[in-house]
């Protein structure tokens, strides 16, 4: 899933959700159940039939991300998935990824909000400037390094202090 939306703007979100799930060879029926629950899931069941070029940046990332698990693919690149959305649709979104990490999927997860991904992930590779600075399971960094929070993990990494 692209950080940028990768939508069609003149679709409604169940347009784009049969689009795409076309795309993805997807039968009819599953398209159908598939967008009633990413809708639901998303907090996009009341805007189902309205254009997506009318929707706040938040909803259009919404719409994103449904796309993009629409299929229910086995290996998911997340790029700032949650960027834009509140709070409460935030933590939708990562209580479903979770489900869906449990459930099988392999979650790639790119983000600049650390607290988000020490919640979702349970291996983490710090990058600062181009380069890899730390690469292990979330327990094993926090125990070598004497930290039970990854932002001040990486500040430490880094040498800017809190």
């Amino acid at each position: 899933m692209p950080q940028d939306f990768a939508f069609y703007q003149e679709l409604s979100p169940a347009e784009n959700l049969a689009y795409f799930g076309a795309m993805y060879g997807l039968q009819k029926n599953e398209i159908k159940n598939r967008t009633e629950e990413l809708l639901q899931v998303m907090n996009l069941s009341d805007v189902t039939h309205k254009q997506v070029g009318l929707f706040s940046g938040g909803m259009k990332r919404r719409v994103n991300l449904a796309i993009g698990i629409l299929h229910k693919p086995a290996l998911l690149f997340l790029d700032e998935p949650t960027v834009g959305v509140d709070v409460q649709t935030r933590q939708d979104i990562i209580a479903y990824l979770k489900k869906l990490n449990k459930d099988g999927t392999t979650l790639i997860y790119t983000s600049h909000q650390l607290n988000e991904a020490q919640d979702l992930c349970d291996h983490i590779a710090l990058i600062s400037d181009g380069r890899i600075i730390a690469d292990d399971t979330t327990e094993n960094l926090f125990r070598q390094h004497s930290e039970t929070h990854l932002e001040n993990l990486f500040l430490q990494l880094t040498s800017k202090n809190v």
